[in-house]
């Protein structure tokens, strides 16, 4: 593992603005020439008061004067001190803020089979958990900036005052550097192990709160559980190992800043014979000295921890930018005719090298018509699917509208005039409004009202309390499954597709409210091209065009009857059978 380093961390600080870094610098070098002001300061006021010769020589005046402008001096290095500490925790959090929407942009930028493979609970604590950590990191880095501004005034001040002495004390805390040097980049390591500990059990515990329900339903409880509490006892004790470093590393610090203290008095009283008003000047100037000195030296330890998650999210970070989506805004002619796959396949990795989602497909999808894909569990018609409406490209051959070919670049214009209708229907934790508006976001209300009326849903919508207003809950969670599926279905209707894709789209909804929908579908005919993945015999034998997949490849293609006669015992095998009870 790599030592780490500032330069990671100084770049995305950068990217906040240089302007906001040179004012923290300019505030902590006032900060520290207030600092040894207050220290040059205080030997005329103690001999004003007479500490150290028994008469205080000072009339009222002066003194009053002296310790006004003594009170004024600490004043304005307490605002100074103040305004510091409010840009360097403004600049923190918006470091980490940057961090958050730079990941979580490159994330939403990603091809979508490489964000497939990933664990979004891993990826929630790296956006949302370990940016934090990097801000605290920052201000880490501007306590060492600061302390460097502070050190070499307090030091001229302290040389003035008795250089032999100042000597002495930088002699100490060059010790105590070298005795603590043993916990260089230790730390380091062990945050980095932390990360990778803490994003398992951040994901461990998103797949729990996601399949509650699975859990439950198998009587998974126990396992589940002890499996967490497993990832937790790796957390705790990555935690304990990297507060034990910490703890050694203060003790040895408060020990070493006492000797420090202590040996300057000693030397100051019995060696220097230094006057008591330069003495008590001398241990107050070395022991902020020695303890700035600490202070930086053990906020510089405590970066390794921010720098070891800044390394994982840069890693991350890099991932999913090499993983971006190619794109060409550009805009992209409709089809007129078809949608046509070439020598289609798609490849997915696995331990054996290798297994293929799709085989060699030459399919057209005519535009204006339904198309129904068929096949069993496995036989790769999500994958077709995702193809068709630009989610992914194809590993070999091509898609093509009519006679343009589809580079994988123009796919998200293409899917500017796509709509998927999944089996498993998401809604955000929004209004119903808001929901709706994903698919158009400049949508008026009449529009919305009749993209629920097509989806069979603007009846049960009106008669929600708070009709379009209704917040639907976590993943739609406040209705049943079949007022979600409208809703989804009504999302998709709103954007006008040129394709529209259903995955078994009305499979939770009752007889009649199914019948309804379908007329809907069916009074899109002609206007928008459709492709159903049923598993209905009514609906697959109503549709203009059938395509039956097996194991990735395309095995009969064309009308039901025409499929009928190619299938052979297929057809038998899927249980479609010769009457057509429901339409689309």
């Amino acid at each position: 593992m790599s030592a780490p380093s500032l330069g990671p961390l100084i770049r995305h600080v950068s990217t906040i603005g240089r302007a906001r870094i040179v004012w923290v610098l300019v505030l902590s070098a006032v900060a520290g020439l207030a600092e040894a002001a207050g220290v040059l300061a205080l030997p005329p006021l103690l001999t004003i008061i007479g500490v150290g010769n028994g008469a205080t020589g000072a009339t009222d005046a002066s003194l009053l004067a002296a310790l006004f402008g003594y009170v004024a001096l600490i004043c304005l290095a307490a605002l100074v001190v103040r305004a510091r500490s409010l840009a360097v925790d403004g600049l923190a959090r918006d470091v980490a803020d940057r961090l958050r929407s730079t990941l979580h942009a490159a994330v939403l930028s990603m091809e979508w089979a490489r964000f497939r493979s990933l664990r979004v609970g891993e990826m929630q604590q790296a956006i949302a958990g370990e940016t934090g950590k990097v801000g605290q990191g920052v201000v880490q880095a501007m306590a060492v900036a600061g302390s460097l501004c502070t050190i070499p005034l307090v030091l001229v001040a302290a040389l003035s005052l008795s250089p032999a002495m100042t000597l002495s004390a930088m002699a100490a805390a060059l010790t105590i550097i070298l005795v603590t040097r043993k916990f260089d980049h230790r730390g380091y390591r062990v945050s980095r192990e932390m990360v990778a500990t803490n994003r398992l059990a951040m994901a461990d515990l998103a797949d729990d709160l996601a399949g509650m329900r699975i859990i439950k339903g198998f009587g998974a409880e126990a396992a589940r559980a002890a499996g967490i509490a497993k990832r937790f006892d790796a957390v705790r004790a990555g935690l304990r190992a990297y507060e034990r470093l910490r703890a050694n590393e203060r003790a040895i610090f408060q020990v070493a800043a006492a000797s420090a203290v202590a040996a300057t008095l000693y030397l100051s009283i019995a060696v220097f014979a230094v006057p008591l008003a330069e003495a008590l000047v001398l241990i107050l100037a070395y022991g902020r000295l020695v303890q700035t000195t600490l202070n930086g030296l053990s906020s510089w330890r405590q970066l390794d921890g921010a720098l070891a998650v800044l390394a994982s999210y840069d890693e991350t970070l890099a991932d999913c930018r090499n993983a971006r989506e190619p794109v060409e805004p550009a805009p992209i002619a409709m089809p007129r005719h078809a949608i046509r796959l070439r020598g289609v396949g798609v490849v997915y990795p696995s331990a054996e090298g290798g297994q293929a989602g799709l085989d060699g497909i030459d399919a057209d999808i005519p535009v204006g018509r339904v198309t129904a894909i068929i096949g069993q569990s496995g036989a790769g018609k999500s994958t077709l699917v995702d193809l068709l409406s630009g989610l992914t490209a194809p590993d070999v051959g091509d898609l093509w509208l009519d006679d343009a070919r589809l580079p994988a670049a123009r796919r998200t214009a293409w899917r500017q005039r796509t709509a998927i209708v999944p089996q498993d229907p998401f809604l955000f934790h929004d209004t119903i409004a808001a929901n709706l508006r994903l698919a158009r976001p400049d949508a008026d209300i009449q529009a919305l009202w009749s993209a629920l009326e097509q989806a069979a849903a603007a009846d049960f919508v009106r008669a929600l309390p708070s009709g379009l207003d209704t917040v639907v809950g976590d993943r739609g969670a406040r209705l049943s499954g079949g007022e979600r599926q409208r809703i989804v279905l009504a999302r998709a209707l709103l954007r006008q597709p040129a394709l529209l894709v259903l995955d078994e789209a009305t499979a939770a909804l009752d007889a009649g409210t199914e019948a309804a929908v379908a007329r809907a579908l069916a009074a899109l005919r002609g206007s928008c091209t459709m492709v159903v993945v049923a598993h209905r015999p009514g609906t697959v034998q109503s549709a203009d065009h059938v395509l039956l997949l097996d194991a990735g490849k395309l095995v009969a293609a064309g009308n039901w009857e025409q499929v009928r006669q190619q299938a052979g015992g297929l057809i038998t095998a899927l249980g479609m059978m010769d009457t057509a009870t429901d339409k689309v």
